[in-house]
């Protein structure tokens, strides 16, 4: 399909909270629209279609999961109601319980007055942009949704208990016996959905942890804190002389470290160590790692060099998931944080991810500010610039010329990369190579024909 998402986003649905589209009416015909194009399956073969739902702490959750169920209900679709729960424990449920699909309310790292709603297929991974864009055209089908169930046929609701131990359970066992036993952990939880789940793993696992920003009150999720502060576990592990900090964002589909020196490290840094660990035990499938395009092309220099390769995507987990499947790989991950052990997550798992990491750490004897000097980055050029309007990146031809300029001089050893943000008027310019001062030069020279040509 070559036709444009007109609500899904990278990831899912997202808004303000009660305005238009995170509304309960908008919401529950969203619900409607998923039941008819998720529980298809189910249907066919005469099973009632079942959904599983999770939701994070935000305060608008409540209400919207209503509206969510209700949709699904109406349209003759089982709930299994997981509470409070990470986005993964959703993904893995799903799998688990053998349902049709599976829903989150999360706005995941957003401030508290936003909030979304994302969708899992059967085998706990993410929708493909067909899939969404099938949802988004039921949604105004009156007549496919007309069709409703009714007397007995109309979906019914549970609470599933023990959702939380559940997930708990399973990220333990992605330790395979490894303890973490003296380790000292700082944790940041955002005040979000891993606010029970990744404490106890870790108290489980032997750790001393000592947890912050885990009492959610609806309004505080994400506050100055979680993954998107970094600066707030850099603080905490200084403060609390721990070994390692581990800082989630309000979902838990993501995740930062920090070192014992009060350092965060960089998505390729964790990264880096990940896959050096996997190729040196020849646990990587293919011997290839799937990133995105923002990741530092000094982790292809690593990796090449050990005999490695890594493979591109556009940005969004997502896209590197559906690589990973395409390929049957086993890692891939963003460098904001979305990393996901394929033979433990089917999407990014902030807990799952960082036992991965610790277990690194207990396996070698090594400190973080030890292991994350395996990746050697190449200097980078950063410019973000606001735009007045977002004409197609081939029109800027004063732009273009330097960019093929820039491209010729830096060969196989550096990149230029330009993109408009998706949900700001921003254009995105980065270069990399081996000489900071000619990138530099030329991400100024670049920005300024971007200026007079759209800036603001």
């Amino acid at each position: 399909m070559s036709a444009k998402r007109q609500y899904f986003g990278t990831d899912g649905v997202r808004g303000v909270a009660n305005k238009h589209p995170m509304t309960p009416e908008f919401v529950m015909r969203l619900g409607q629209a998923a039941a008819k194009v998720l529980g298809q399956g189910a249907s066919r073969k005469g099973a009632r279609p079942c959904c599983i739902v999770g939701r994070d702490s935000r305060l608008s959750g409540d209400m919207l999961e209503a509206a969510l169920v209700a949709g699904l209900n109406s349209m003759g679709v089982d709930v299994h109601l997981c509470g409070l729960v990470p986005t993964p424990a959703v993904a893995l449920i799903t799998q688990q319980e053998g349902a049709s699909f599976g829903a989150v309310v999360s706005a995941s790292h957003n401030p508290f007055y936003d909030n979304g709603i994302k969708f899992v297929g059967g085998d706990g991974y993410k929708l493909t942009d067909d899939e969404e864009l099938l949802i988004e055209a039921a949604m105004t089908n009156e007549a496919l949704l007309a069709n409703r169930p009714h007397e007995t046929s109309i979906g019914r609701t549970h609470v599933l208990q023990g959702s939380a131990e559940r997930y708990i359970a399973h990220a333990m066992a992605s330790m395979q016996s490894r303890r973490l036993t003296g380790m000292k952990i700082a944790l940041d939880n955002a005040n979000g959905a891993a606010s029970f789940t990744s404490t106890e793993t870790l108290k489980r696992l032997g750790a001393e942890v000592i947890p912050f920003h885990s009492s959610p009150d609806g309004a505080n999720i994400n506050l100055h804190c979680g993954c998107t502060h970094p600066e707030i576990i850099e603080a905490l592990v200084t403060q609390t002389g721990a070994q390692v900090g581990v800082s989630h964002d309000g979902d838990a589909d993501r995740v930062a470290l920090c070192d014992e020196l009060g350092q965060r490290l960089s998505g390729d840094e964790l990264i880096a160590i990940a896959v050096v660990s996997m190729l040196r035990k020849g646990t990587l499938r293919e011997s290839t790692a799937v990133v995105t395009t923002m990741s530092n092309y000094g982790l292809d220099d690593l990796v090449t060099g050990m005999g490695g390769k890594v493979v591109r995507t556009d940005v969004g987990d997502r896209y590197v998931i559906a690589a990973m499947r395409k390929q049957d790989l086993n890692f891939g991950a963003e460098e904001s944080g979305h990393i996901v052990f394929r033979d433990h997550a089917s999407t990014g798992d902030g807990l799952i991810a960082a036992l991965q990491i610790l277990k690194i750490m207990a396996e070698t004897g090594e400190p973080l500010s030890e292991l994350r000097k395996v990746l050697t980055p190449f200097p980078q050029a950063k410019r973000n610039l606001r735009v007045k309007s977002k004409p197609a990146i081939q029109e800027l031809e004063a732009a273009n010329a330097l960019i093929i300029q820039t491209e010729k001089k830096l060969g196989r050893l550096g990149r230029v990369l330009l993109r408009y943000s998706g949900t700001e008027p921003l254009i995105r310019l980065l270069i990399e190579g081996r000489d900071p001062e000619y990138i530099e030069d030329q991400a100024g020279k670049i920005a300024a024909a971007i200026q007079e040509q759209i800036g603001v």
